[in-house]
């Protein structure tokens, strides 16, 4: 497992560039879809491949949507994943 330490600076539009070294580790193109998640003081990035796998294993009431139904929610992102979040809590 690698494990790495990188400072970045968030420029005024709220952007940061993610390290090369650590791009090219994580497998991560510039088209890649991230997700940020919030867990009280951290934001966590994870790969939006990697979190729907998570959703679609786990034994709850994810098993329940569609993936079509997950397709039109990508749409409305932000929207949806505040709603996961509140309904998470």
């Amino acid at each position: 497992m690698n494990e790495r330490i990188r400072t970045v600076v968030m420029n005024s539009r709220g952007q940061i560039v993610i390290p090369e070294e650590m791009r090219k580790s994580q497998n991560l193109t510039s088209k890649e879809a991230l997700v940020l998640i919030e867990k009280g003081n951290e934001i966590v990035l994870k790969k939006e491949s990697d979190v729907a796998k998570q959703l679609l294993n786990e034994d709850n009431s994810w098993k329940v949507l569609s993936v079509e139904a997950l397709k039109r929610s990508w749409s409305k992102e932000d929207a949806v994943w505040d709603k996961i979040a509140r309904d998470l809590k």
